[in-house]
């Protein structure tokens, strides 16, 4: 059973020339192995997605990729998953294996749906690994995310990457978030780092209790994310952002903030 492409062509482009363009060379030879990326369109994202296959270690060849639901409920500190044996990508169809961890349930239309698992499967499709899925939303409380991280554990090895899949803030009358009424854009920024800084301790009970209330899509994943390089023994640092008003400034009031968040081993 395969997971088609179905935002190829529109969310990213078609073609493997033009994506070649988006994705670079991806010489890997780096040390990160769990990361918080951003999911958006990826003449927005790409640079930030790019940043960190360029830098994880030789020797990979599986993701795991955890993601929020933008178009299907799921229940607090459930997560969805799928029977997909490939999914397609622009440079072929890669390897996909269900995610066997404890609390999951199947729902491969949620799988099929979902943008903030498909815009890492052309960096994950150009490199030749194999890929899991998980999706989930929200937490019943902050400390689920360390529950669901040890669940995780075990199936974290040397040749696995882990990506939470979010964007962060959300800012405008679209989203029904506007709480500054002045210096949107830097206050919002100031406001994501500040997560980010707290993600990157592997804090991500306090994250998630924290930041829940806000519009960062993927914080739920994020948290799981945080607290799984601490249990890995992981060093974090809060990486690179920007806002879609930077890469069209020309837009309307809303914008949405991108940020990333890296961890390694601590040698």
């Amino acid at each position: 059973m395969i997971r088609r492409a179905r935002f190829r062509g529109t969310w990213y482009p078609y073609d493997k020339e033009s994506l070649d363009e988006i994705i670079g060379p991806l010489n890997t030879n780096g040390e990160y192995r769990i990361a918080v990326l951003p999911h958006s369109g990826l003449v927005f994202s790409g640079a930030l997605i790019r940043s960190f296959f360029e830098r994880i270690p030789k020797g990979i060849s599986h993701v795991i990729i955890l993601s929020p639901s933008h178009y299907y409920p799921i229940p607090a500190s459930r997560i969805a998953v799928s029977e997909f044996t490939e999914s397609e990508t622009p440079y072929g169809n890669i390897k996909t294996n269900k995610l066997d961890i404890e609390g999951s349930f199947v729902n491969d239309d949620v799988i099929a749906a979902e943008h903030g698992i498909e815009m890492f499967l052309p960096f994950i499709g150009k490199l030749g690994f194999s890929v899991s899925y998980g999706v989930i939303s929200t937490l019943r409380k902050p400390e689920d995310s360390k529950i669901i991280a040890e669940n995780l554990l075990p199936l974290i090895n040397d040749n696995t990457l882990l990506i939470a899949s979010s964007d962060f803030t959300h800012y405008g009358s679209r989203f029904g978030y506007t709480p500054y009424p002045s210096n949107a854009k830097a206050m919002t920024v100031q406001h994501d780092r500040k997560c980010a800084a707290l993600l990157a301790t592997g804090d991500g009970c306090r994250a998630y209790g924290e930041y829940s209330h806000s519009t960062i899509c993927g914080i739920a994943p994020a948290s799981i994310a945080a607290e799984l390089s601490g249990l890995l023994g992981m060093e974090g640092e809060s990486g690179d952002g920007y806002t879609s008003s930077d890469i069209y400034p020309d837009g309307d009031d809303d914008f949405v903030s991108y940020r990333t968040v890296f961890w390694r081993k601590n040698e």
